[in-house]
């Protein structure tokens, strides 16, 4: 836990939170499952972008999961901010409610 964050007042963590979190879903839901989905097509014995039967080509596959490693860690480095902001969160609440 960052220790800048900790000198946040709680109601701003609490809305960084919530901004990162709503990223953090629409990436998922714009960028990762589909780029997941089009590899899953891609490699599948029979795949639509198999031309002529003789195969996808290695350098297809190697660039859609480059992009798809791309998004992940783009998505990986969203919720460990994410994670950073609700453990803050957590850390000011138990704080206040003296547990």
């Amino acid at each position: 836990m960052s220790d800048s964050l900790d000198d946040v007042p709680l109601r701003d963590v609490c809305k960084e939170a919530e901004r990162l979190t709503r990223e953090v879903i629409d990436h998922l839901n714009r960028n990762l499952i589909p780029r997941t989905r089009d590899v899953h097509e891609l490699v599948r014995p029979d795949s639509p972008f198999d031309e002529g039967g003789a195969g996808v080509k290695d350098i297809s596959v190697r660039n859609q999961v480059a992009t798809l490693l791309e998004s992940q860690q783009f998505a990986e480095d969203f919720f460990l901010k994410t994670r950073e902001h609700l453990l803050t969160v957590d850390s000011h609440l138990t704080e206040i409610t003296g547990n």
